[in-house]
């Protein structure tokens, strides 16, 4: 099976990249980030093919697309981790700034979407049966403290994973990925604490071995999991009176 992970330039998805590459998979890696895609080849004997596009720009996207499925006819893993991600601050209450909420809604869920809406007829119709991959976050759960763009984003991605699912499961298998803090360099723009964060090398290799389990989502760290999941069953109410008592 051939493997295109769409955002592959840093983070997890980099580390997915050499990791099923090391396992000896034929890999697709694509970024807007061409430098960054160029350097995962630098001492690796070119083991990745590069295709590098703006996945907001539906041209290019187009085009991209084109290419992928002239050359996967057999059975082809999209793996789309592409994200955009601003933390803002709040100057005691009196200023908040959202941060590039277009660039990010337009890469988190447009991009998203450009890559659907040409792939999906080519999954349906591969000789073997082909994987359609999303990331969402743990936050879809209960959107987190100045994060109001990427929250929002990440509740709309499982919620059409479900729905892409329920429309495709006879056809190719689609997954969601919701994981919790991971070290990478969308989160070390945070200046808060994170709990139970873990390496990107580590949520790599959970990602990769749910890949060709029977799960439907792949969610880490467990303890994350719960509480966020707990969180968003509580009673509004409740939620609301903790948050006013402890922020």
């Amino acid at each position: 099976m051939k493997y295109w992970i769409i955002g592959a330039s840093s983070g997890i998805g980099r580390e997915i990249a050499m990791q099923l590459s090391e396992l000896g998979n034929e890999v697709v890696v694509s970024s807007s980030n061409k430098s960054n895609l160029e350097k995962l080849n630098e001492g690796n004997h070119e083991k990745f093919k590069l295709l590098s596009f703006d996945v907001s720009n539906k041209a290019e996207v187009n085009e991209a697309c084109n290419i992928i499925k002239e050359e996967s006819d057999d059975a082809l893993c999209i793996i789309y981790m592409a994200a955009r991600y601003d933390a803002y601050e709040q100057d005691k209450g009196k200023e908040s700034k959202l941060g590039n909420y277009e660039n990010i809604i337009n890469v988190n869920i447009i991009g998203l979407l450009h890559i659907i809406e040409n792939m999906h007829n080519h999954l349906k119709n591969t000789k073997k049966r082909s994987k359609f991959i999303i990331c969402s976050s743990l936050v879809a759960f209960k959107g987190l403290p100045f994060s109001q763009p990427y929250s929002l984003t990440k509740a709309a991605l499982y919620n059409l994973s479900s729905s892409f699912f329920a429309e495709n499961h006879k056809y190719f298998d689609v997954k969601v990925i919701t994981p919790g803090f991971v070290d990478t360099p969308l989160t070390r723009k945070n200046k808060f604490d994170m709990p139970f964060i873990i390496s990107a090398s580590k949520a790599a290799q959970i990602i990769i071995k749910g890949l060709n389990s029977k799960k439907y989502e792949i969610s880490f760290p467990l303890v994350t999991r719960i509480i966020m999941v707990s969180l968003s069953i509580m009673p509004h109410f409740i939620y609301n009176f903790l948050i006013k008592k402890f922020s």
